[in-house]
């Protein structure tokens, strides 16, 4: 069979189950084929190549949306071209594309012309190029309460990108849906105009790009400059990282500036506020703070169950309700931890052919040291940190300023905070009816202190033992 027929295809099948545009353009479209592979088990191996490296790691999550359709599609077109269904499985590898050079030039070429390609060109040999996940749109991110609002400020931006919310910045802990919220918008932009200049990367990127553009010299750094100051949309994932770097920072301070000048769109993801990033310039603090700043908490046991169940539904899973209810209890880090573990739980299940029951899934969870987590609350912080400290919860909710009482009320604060879901002046009308401030100034401080303070350190994350220990 020959490999470029039979891709083909199976490209014709994916055309109908993909959507078109953005999706099947850039993760089917952009493949190649290279050669067939007779494996051992009376499977086949389609090898294929791409020149984009998030495409081929998305092509290796044997999970995907992108490869369970490719194996139906395959079965389909061999059935067709052949008569007779065939077990294909992709395997595809990034290739890293190598710069042409032009040679022999037609002498009526247009200077000018080929003045400005040799220009736009110089960019994309070096500049990382941008690739957005499909997958992550509104239609697929489950909003708790307490992330409601940052979910409708990033619908707002995507329907009128670069005109009130810029920037926007959305911010909190790791694996909780800021980078799926950030691509949704960048998604969005596309499918309503598909020639928008959308650029999505990494801080790191970012970094890794200028420094290369320095290291090759003026065209190339200033091929670098319009390159990231002509986007419409600029989407940057974890810009804490641009802490401490002051050439870096001067470079992005103006591409920032750049951008919204023309206003156009740009939307950051960081770890929290840009006030609280030691090391990053105030003028930074600044612009990141002009637009709107969304704070992504994580989702609580309501919100893991409907993720979930969402997940299920997507990749047509027949997953019992209540093996989906222990999964979400026992998992209640972020949504990354929540979505691995149920991939792991789901595959062995599948793979080692046993029932999908309660039982076996706590089995597995145990292995993987998972087990139901009781819920949380203020109340039993309280009681857990007054026991260890030997105060009452009436010190602690009380008016008392003494070091006895101010620390492990401080300590409580710091817990709640980390440990549930409720917001800051939740918090403190909790404690008494502090006000908000007391509660973040109590917070920064605990957490400060914890870095160089061991024995605060050991306290704190004995409390946190107990409590999970229940």
């Amino acid at each position: 069979m020959d490999p470029i027929q039979l891709w083909n295809a199976i490209k014709e099948e994916l055309r109908q189950t993909i959507s078109q545009g953005f999706s099947y353009t850039n993760y089917v479209d952009t493949l190649k084929p290279l050669q067939l592979v007779e494996n051992e088990n009376n499977t086949v191996t389609l090898q294929l190549t791409t020149a984009y490296e998030q495409v081929a790691s998305e092509w290796l999550n044997a999970s995907s949306s992108y490869y369970q359709a490719f194996m139906q599609a395959a079965m389909t077109a061999t059935l067709k071209l052949t008569g007779q269904p065939t077990f294909i499985i992709p395997s595809v590898t990034y290739v890293s594309p190598t710069p042409t050079t032009l040679f022999d030039l037609p002498e009526d070429k247009d200077e000018e012309k080929e003045q400005q390609q040799s220009k736009d060109s110089l960019a994309s040999e070096f500049v990382t190029q941008s690739i957005l996940n499909p997958e992550f749109r509104f239609e697929t991110f489950v909003s708790s309460d307490e992330n409601r609002e940052a979910y409708a400020v990033a619908q707002a931006v995507a329907d009128k990108p670069g005109t009130q919310w810029n920037p926007l910045l959305i911010y909190g802990g790791v694996g909780l849906g800021k980078t799926h919220l950030m691509q949704a918008i960048g998604n969005k932009v596309l499918e309503r105009t598909p020639d928008a200049n959308v650029k999505f990367i990494t801080t790191e990127d970012f970094i890794n790009d200028f420094t290369e553009a320095l290291r090759r010299g003026q065209k190339e750094t200033e091929a670098f400059k319009r390159e990231y100051r002509s986007t419409d949309l600029l989407m940057v994932d974890d810009v804490q990282f641009l802490a401490g770097k002051e050439k870096i920072q001067e470079e992005f301070f103006n591409t920032f500036n750049a951008i919204t000048r023309e206003n156009h769109q740009i939307v950051l993801t960081s770890d929290k506020l840009p006030k609280e990033i030691p090391g990053l310039e105030m003028r930074l603090v600044t612009r990141f703070g002009q637009g709107y700043s969304a704070n992504i908490t994580k989702p609580d046991l309501p919100t893991r169950v409907a993720i979930l169940r969402n997940k299920s539904d997507l990749e047509n899973l027949s997953i019992p309700n209540d093996v989906i209810d222990e999964i979400a209890a026992a998992v209640d880090t972020n949504v990354r931890d929540l979505e691995g573990v149920f991939n792991q739980v789901v595959g062995k299940m599948r793979f080692s052919n046993v029932p999908i029951t309660v039982e076996t899934a706590r089995t597995i969870l145990e292995a993987m040291n998972f087990k139901r987590q009781r819920a949380i609350t203020i109340p039993i912080i309280q009681e857990a940190v007054a026991k260890f400290f030997n105060v009452t919860v009436q010190d602690l909710n009380g008016k008392k300023r003494n070091k006895e009482i101010v620390v492990p009320r401080q300590i409580a604060m710091y817990i709640a905070r980390e440990l549930t879901q409720d917001s800051l002046p939740q918090i403190g009308r909790s404690f008494g009816g502090k006000d908000h401030t007391t509660v973040m100034h109590s917070t920064e401080k605990i957490e400060n202190a914890i870095e160089n303070d061991s024995i605060l350190a050991e306290q704190v994350q004995n409390i946190r033992e107990e409590l999970n220990n229940g």
